[in-house]
């Protein structure tokens, strides 16, 4: 009994440990291979590892947490003779308290995200993932995905990005992907769903989709090439597509189609791992179009400011502006 104890507390510890690694952002794709490795390697590994990312996942709710500022105390003169040290030390507090504020705004939704996923890829990654029923899901840049396989449904939450997939069939439990309060069911398909602050967006590359945009929505189907977005519950239909164009960043290509330079901009600047900024007057430019590829993205950069009259500047440690 004692030697049983020993080892569930170890796990538990482990378990603890890869949540804290998780945690800090810091994981890399060698990190996310052993942790794979480490849970299916014993059933009570992966029961553990649940409970313990469990608890983080029940901050989800309290997100302000995350971002709100944290209070400077205030500091009251009593002693004229000590009023030099005390605006010092105030300082000092309104400091630590802003650094520990952003560092919060900075890492915590990362963190949560982290907790949440069960794939997700960096800035400028594009990778295939096998799903428990050989489905395939192909996440984008900055993407993030939770996997739901109960006895009832096989769910896909998309936390963050798109992703592109790949259906396998001959099991009877539905697919759905989960996003933003809407749902998408595949009825034999291969699909995209994409995300992006509040508006989603379904696009079919192969077979049929049921999409529904709320819950008491009616539902929407489209098929091969055809694509629909929506927003707080409201669906709407958009432009078709050439089927085998759709989701083309799985094959390295971006497709800028008619876009808004700002935009255009933005959807490149995901793909690369420094910052970029734009300190320039997008608005009144020309939309934009072109095929660029998804591993070059200054080159992208750099095509787009010649077209609109910009000029692109690099700094150290990948930082872009935009001028």
């Amino acid at each position: 009994m004692e030697t049983s104890k020993k080892r569930d507390a170890a796990i538990a510890e482990r378990a603890r440990e890869w949540v804290r690694r998780l945690a800090s952002g810091e994981a890399g794709a060698a990190d996310l291979d052993a942790l794979k490795a480490w849970l299916a390697d014993d059933p009570a590994h992966a029961s553990a590892f649940e409970r313990e990312r469990g608890f983080w996942q029940d901050l989800e709710p309290h997100r302000a947490l995350f971002t709100q500022a944290a209070p400077i105390p205030a500091v009251r003169d009593r002693r004229a003779t000590r009023r030099v040290w005390n605006r010092t030390g105030a300082k000092r507090v309104a400091a630590s308290a802003i650094a520990a504020s952003l560092l919060l705004a900075v890492t915590g939704p990362s963190l949560l995200l982290h907790l949440r996923a069960d794939h997700l890829t960096a800035a400028g990654e594009v990778r295939t993932f096998a799903l428990p029923d050989k489905s395939t899901a192909v996440l984008d840049t900055g993407s993030a995905i939770a996997v739901h396989y109960a006895d009832g449904e096989r769910r896909i939450d998309l936390l963050r990005g798109r992703a592109w997939f790949n259906v396998a069939h001959g099991d009877p439990r539905p697919f759905r992907v989960a996003a933003l309060g809407g749902v998408t069911q595949d009825i034999g398909t291969a699909f995209e769903v994409a995300r992006e602050d509040d508006d989603a967006a379904v696009s079919v590359s192969q077979g049929v989709v049921r999409l529904v945009a709320a819950p008491d929505a009616a539902p929407l189907i489209l098929h091969a090439g055809e694509r629909a977005s929506y927003r707080k519950g409201v669906a709407k239909s958009l432009a078709s597509a050439a089927p085998d164009r759709i989701a083309a960043w799985r094959n390295g290509e971006l497709l800028i189609d008619d876009m808004p330079l700002g935009d255009a901009i933005r959807e490149i600047a995901s793909y690369r791992s420094g910052l970029t900024l734009v300190w320039a007057d997008t608005d009144g430019k020309p939309h934009v179009s072109g095929v660029f590829r998804t591993d070059r993205p200054d080159d992208a950069l750099a095509a787009l400011m010649t077209r609109a009259g910009l000029s692109m500047v690099k700094l150290p440690a990948g930082t872009v502006v935009v001028r």
